[in-house]
């Protein structure tokens, strides 16, 4: 089990002068936190070896990305998942007067040398705009409601959850043999119970629970507490177990 708070991470130099924090890294991929100022935008660019996929967290935005002959404009708000294939020119926009908060998971481990730089001219001028998209709200096994985000191709699940202040709802803690799963705390506080322990966590935490860790997420407050659960192999609900 790992727990930190991604703002005591030093923030990092990167090309787009974003506020960029790197939080994990793997062997198949690696996970940092970036803060766009209000009205800020990244640089165009694309990667020739790397997939890249953005959690939005906070805030509202605008991907751009110049898909063939159009450049599509796709509005992003917090809730949103998307991935970004290899040699795909793309950009993000805070369109906000607040700070646009976001998880950028690149597959495999984020290469700064692999950063390719393009001019905003050079984008197609055939625009196709995209309204936001959400998927449809599921209830969980362990008592959350969750917007679920499955990219099988990169054995990797991410899924927004709401955990909500209603013990009738509460289940038994799990744990997995096979999945490490990451928590990111987005709004809320609450508790997390890994082997009969609990820890009070908090906007801004990143936990890891490693497999075999039996664990449950408690919230005891009028607000729902909202997280991104991210599951290292993909989640399947055939891995996770109860002692009996």
């Amino acid at each position: 089990m790992k727990k930190l708070n991604v703002k005591d991470l030093p923030v990092a130099g990167n090309v787009c002068a974003q506020v960029l924090r790197e939080v994990e890294r793997w062997s198949t991929w690696s996970m940092a936190h970036v803060i766009m100022n209000p009205m800020a935008e990244s640089l165009p660019h694309n990667h020739q070896q790397m997939v890249e996929i953005y959690v939005i967290t906070k805030g509202y935005g605008e991907l751009v990305m110049d898909v063939g002959p159009t450049t599509a404009y796709c509005k992003v708000t917090g809730g949103n998942a998307y991935g970004i294939p290899m040699g795909l020119t793309h950009m993000l926009r805070n369109r906000s007067s607040g700070h646009l908060e976001h998880l950028v998971f690149a597959l495999p481990p984020f290469d700064p040398s692999d950063i390719l730089l393009v001019k905003k001219e050079d984008f197609a001028q055939r625009i196709f705009n995209l309204d936001i998209f959400l998927p449809e709200v599921q209830e969980c096994f362990d008592g959350a409601k969750i917007l679920p985000y499955s990219f099988p191709a990169l054995d990797l699940s991410i899924t927004f959850g709401w955990v909500i202040n209603n013990p009738a709802r509460h289940k038994q803690p799990h744990y997995h043999k096979e999945i490490t799963e990451f928590i990111y705390v987005v709004e809320g506080e609450g508790f997390i119970e890994m082997d009969f322990v609990r820890r009070s966590i908090q906007p801004g935490d990143w936990i890891r629970i490693d497999p075999e860790i039996e664990h449950a997420l408690r919230n005891e407050s009028p607000e729902d507490m909202v997280v991104v659960c991210v599951c290292s192999p993909a989640f399947k609900m055939d891995d996770v177990h109860y002692h009996v």
